[in-house]
């Protein structure tokens, strides 16, 4: 549960891959993580969490056994 005495500040890592989000889908991402981690953890909105948006670049990202490569 959130607690204003300490100093503590999620930081929630995303991988993607690369060149697949536009601005807006990055926006609504960060956006939404902050707000259900808030939500969970019952801090005010204005609460700071860190959002990471890290691309992986293609033929480094696996999904059930197999290398993803996006589809042109």
């Amino acid at each position: 549960m959130y607690n204003d005495g300490r100093s503590f500040m999620p930081v929630a890592k995303i991988y993607v891959p690369a060149a697949t989000l536009s601005p807006g889908q990055r926006s609504e991402i960060v956006k939404g993580i902050h707000e259900v981690i808030n939500n969970v953890e019952q801090r005010p909105g204005a609460a700071q969490t860190y959002v990471l948006i890290n691309e992986v670049p293609s033929g480094g990202w696996g999904s059930a056994g197999s290398i993803y490569f996006p589809r042109n």
